[in-house]
């Protein structure tokens, strides 16, 4: 922040202060937006997030948004949004608390949720370099899957536009997914470039170019679309996002809908490939506590052959709470889920008696939910009503810890009336 805002700051503050508030602040306009507390951050990383500009007139409603806007960027623990007026106007302070961005963290887990499929590393993660929102990402891990992988994101190219970009290159060395073959490992080199356009707040176009090849030394048919065991191709496709969502990390109003088209393989590759997706997410307040989410999603492959590293899988990253740990696969999915929200202790904030600012001020919370899911998977040559919806339905606690963690505690029954526990991280959707 240019320190030369400070003495005029405080100057408002006193001003505001000793205002007898005769009239609602919310009739103002805005004279001037001051930042605060961003002693990394560029002032037009969180300028841009905001609708309020100077010459609008504001609503509690409008500051609500835009305070949510800018938590939802994760580059801060806390933010808030006074509004100081003075005369017939009103200066908008934000005040915001930066989060720690660069730092080493461990790569330990299960493969998709199986405690025999243990992998670990390391890594090192910058996600405000800069001080721009650019991600800097480098990891590697050993055991189940082995992988080397480097990314780099930009939001905003430069000041004066609205165009990011992204790159990434990665080296893996995975075991199959598809369920109905024998395990065995291959080999993944994959290299991409995004590029995209943000319209106003919501709206965001990107296209891509990626180039894979897949390698298998255990070569049996059917494992990729070449018969020598090595598929290599191009991939271009475009993607476009509306995302009114007020916090990303755990919405309760606004909504995402995403619609993307990806065609791999081109000229003499044996991969030929067209898949198109969807994912559509509204989250709505009932009340002042209860809040309805609902998504619908889908994503369908046509073409050629298509190789099992390319199909569509449940119960890796898309899962069904009523067949959790049920592994399914095809070339089309559809699903739909319904869930109530009731905040047990909406979120709030602890200052921790440490030392370290970045980690001094940490946001937590806790909330109920009820659930319903519904999907189906199924290939070309099976008929969509072919095949049976599996649901499940329960209920469970969210756990909103600091740092946008979230770690979900569910029980779920299926169709069948049969229970399991879940415990999964991060917002169901």
């Amino acid at each position: 922040m240019d320190t030369n805002h400070k003495p005029l700051l405080a100057f408002f503050i006193f001003l505001g202060s000793s205002i007898a508030f005769s009239q609602s602040s919310d009739s103002l306009l805005v004279k001037q937006i001051l930042i605060q507390g961003n002693e990394t951050t560029m002032e037009h990383v969180i300028l841009r997030e905001m609708s309020l500009k100077v010459g609008d007139r504001i609503t509690p409603e409008a500051l609500e948004r835009d305070r949510d806007r800018i938590y939802s960027l994760q580059l801060f623990n806390k933010v808030e949004i006074q509004s100081v007026p003075h005369n017939d106007s009103t200066t908008l302070v934000v005040q915001v608390d930066e989060r720690w961005y660069m730092f080493p963290f461990p790569v330990i887990g299960f493969r998709y949720r199986d405690v025999n499929k243990l992998y670990y590393g390391a890594g090192l993660m910058h996600q405000n370099f800069r001080g721009r929102n650019e991600k800097l990402f480098l990891s590697f891990a050993l055991g189940y899957d082995r992988w080397l992988s480097l990314l780099y994101q930009n939001p905003k190219l430069t000041d004066d536009d609205d165009i990011f970009f992204r790159s990434a290159i990665s080296y893996r060395h995975v075991h199959n997914l598809n369920v109905i073959d024998e395990e065995y490992e291959q080999t993944n080199l994959a290299t991409g470039v995004t590029v995209g356009k943000r319209y106003g707040l919501f709206q965001t176009v990107t296209g891509f170019l990626n180039y894979d090849v897949w390698m298998l030394s255990d070569l049996q048919a059917g494992r990729t679309a070449s018969a020598s065991g090595r598929d290599a191709f191009f991939s271009l496709g475009f993607h476009y996002t509306y995302d009114s969502r007020n916090i990303r990390e755990y919405p309760t109003e606004g909504m995402l809908f995403s619609l993307g088209a990806t065609k791999a393989g081109f000229g003499e590759s044996e991969v030929n490939l067209l898949t198109t997706g969807f994912d559509v997410r509204g989250y709505a307040l009932l009340s002042e506590e209860w809040s309805l989410a609902i998504r619908s999603y889908g994503t369908r492959v046509i073409g050629g052959v298509v190789p099992p590293y390319r199909r569509v899988f449940s119960g890796f990253d898309e899962r069904n709470r009523g067949h959790f740990n049920e592994r399914l696969e095809g070339e089309s999915i559809v699903g739909e889920s319904v869930e109530l929200r009731f905040p047990l202790l909406n979120p709030r904030y602890f200052e921790a008696p440490i030392a370290i600012p970045q980690f001094k001020m940490l946001r937590y919370g806790l909330y109920a939910g009820f659930f319903v899911d519904a999907g189906k998977i199924w290939y070309r040559n099976e008929s969509f009503s072919s095949k049976p919806w599996l649901l499940g339905y329960g209920a469970g606690l969210h756990f909103l810890l600091p740092y946008s963690f979230i770690v979900r505690t569910e029980y779920a029954w299926n169709e069948l009336g049969e229970g399991r526990f879940v415990l999964d991280f991060g917002v169901s959707f």
